[in-house]
């Protein structure tokens, strides 16, 4: 072999030998860098259904296969020698339960807290639960329902939870008897069923609830004795609507039954409907009711509140009634699709129309007065009167300072079944001596004034003494006024123009 050739053969190991040494010196590890030791690790186990803790689950902690146990309150504590910075996996075991871990990074010389394991328990395992200490309400099959044979629900049923001190539902190896009982009640019949039950496994009872005649507010109560101790659940309240309207508990009525309607457009009216059942109880509510009126504008329907009261309102417009009298009518039905019906009688009042008599004012002398409209109705309640004698040594006495009264109806609902009269539409006073003992003097009268206060219009009415001139007319209304002679009186009204 030729000499070069083989120095070339010699030299070539030397080369690669000394590569690989300064390599292995280019990745010798820094002395510097992190290296191994001891890790603490602390963590706790609980019950996934309930979030408790778990005792005597087995915690193991991979590759190292080390294996710790659960303290009472489910913790656990674990000192664990690593050799260098390194993933940690963590699992739970107990019987009875799922499996569960998780990884974690290690670090040496640390604490690492360790996230929660909960553990799900296993399908068929034994559950438990301590001693009953609440009872709450788990579902109502409804908050409403009506009286016997009200055409609405009649029942309702209850569920009660009988749970622990930690919310857990008792099982049926602590199961208690349940007692039922009314708190507050309408007091017509209504009835509980079962009055006691048992709890099931699941803690849960149930109790049904039946209305009677009586409508009204209804609280239901469960409870049981536990261990010398009474759990009772909060009264459970339902409401009991009444049934379908009844002929003989249906009322209506308006709020005024005179208004000054008859000669001005657009006054308004209120007029109430008041429905029960034949119970006596207020009608389910929403029961619509229709309206009418023979005169006037009136709302159309109303529907009941819980109370069975519907309002609506009467306007005044064409057509106008010509003696003041209309007829508003509301109407419903039955649970037997007859018609539940009534009518009430409003007056339209018109403008003032007073005569006195006699015409003149008087010593000792006696005055009728009538006070009506012009269709001889009634004014409107609180109008207001007074009378007072100017002169010397005399006053007025009698209906001399008082209030029309709320019109009314005897006998029917037309205008001859208006009740007018004495106290209503006919008043009397009288004119007399008033002589001071300590400083008589001698009667002598100057004048009479009559006024007249009324949503209808006002009246200033002054009679002159006897010889002088025709009654004076002083108002502020704004409608004109005339005074005409009637027989030994005066007819003095108001005009609107219309």
């Amino acid at each position: 072999m030729p000499r070069s050739y083989a120095s070339h053969y010699i030299l070539l190991p030397l080369l690669i030998a000394a590569l690989f040494m300064a390599g292995c010196d280019a990745f010798k590890p820094d002395d510097d860098a992190e290296s191994g030791g001891f890790v603490s690790l602390s963590g706790q186990v609980l019950n996934a259904a309930t979030a408790e803790p778990i005792a005597g689950a087995f915690v193991r902690v991979l590759p190292f296969d080390l294996l710790f146990e659960t303290t009472t309150d489910g913790k656990f504590t674990a000192v664990v020698e690593i050799d260098s910075t390194m993933n940690l996996s963590i699992r739970a075991t107990k019987d009875g339960f799922s499996e569960a871990s998780t990884e974690i990074l290690a670090l040496a010389e640390r604490t690492i807290t360790v996230p929660s394991l909960s553990l799900s328990p296993a399908a068929g395992a034994p559950r438990e639960s301590g001693r009953a200490a609440n009872m709450l309400l788990l579902s109502q099959s409804a908050t409403v329902i009506g009286v016997r044979e009200s055409g609405s629900e009649e029942v309702a049923t209850l569920r009660f939870q009988l749970a622990d001190s930690v919310g857990r539902p008792v099982i049926l190896d602590r199961s208690s008897r349940v007692r039922f009982s009314f708190g507050v009640r309408p007091g017509g019949g209504e009835e509980l069923a079962p009055l006691e039950a048992q709890t099931n496994d699941q803690g849960q009872v149930d109790v049904t609830l039946s209305s009677g005649t009586q409508a009204g507010v209804v609280q239901v109560i469960a409870e049981t004795d536990v261990a010398g101790r009474t759990v009772r659940s909060q009264p459970i309240a339902l409401t009991i609507h009444g049934g379908h309207p009844d002929q003989a508990h249906f009322s209506l009525g308006p709020a005024r039954r005179n208004f000054p309607g008859l000669n001005v457009i657009g006054l308004t009216n209120q007029i109430s409907v008041i429905a029960g059942d034949k119970f006596s109880n207020p009608v389910r509510p929403g029961t619509s009711i229709n309206f009418s009126s023979t005169h006037g504008v009136i709302g159309g329907s109303t529907t009941t509140d819980a109370d069975g009261r519907g309002t609506v309102t009467l306007t005044s417009a064409n057509p106008l009634p010509s003696d003041g009298i209309a007829h508003v009518t509301a109407t419903t039905a039955d649970d037997q699709q007859r018609a539940v019906t009534s009518t009430t009688p409003i007056v339209f009042s018109g403008t003032p129309v007073v005569q006195v008599s006699p015409a003149v004012a008087r010593v000792n002398q006696a005055y009728s007065m009538t006070i009506t409209d012009g269709n001889g109705n009634p004014l409107v309640a609180g109008s207001t009167v007074t009378v007072t004698a100017e002169g010397t040594a005399v006053k007025a006495t009698g209906n001399i300072d008082f209030q029309i009264p709320e019109t009314s109806f005897s006998g029917g609902m037309n205008f001859e079944n208006v009740v007018r009269g004495p106290g209503t539409t006919t008043f009397q006073f009288f004119v007399v001596e008033d002589i001071d003992p300590e400083a008589p003097s001698t009667p002598s009268i100057g004048s009479i004034t009559i006024e007249l206060g009324s949503e209808n219009g006002a009246l200033e009415i002054v009679l002159p003494p006897e010889g002088g001139a025709a009654p004076r007319i002083v108002t502020q209304t704004e409608y004109s006024h005339t005074a005409e002679p009637v027989g030994a009186g005066y007819r003095i009204s108001l005009k609107t123009g219309r």
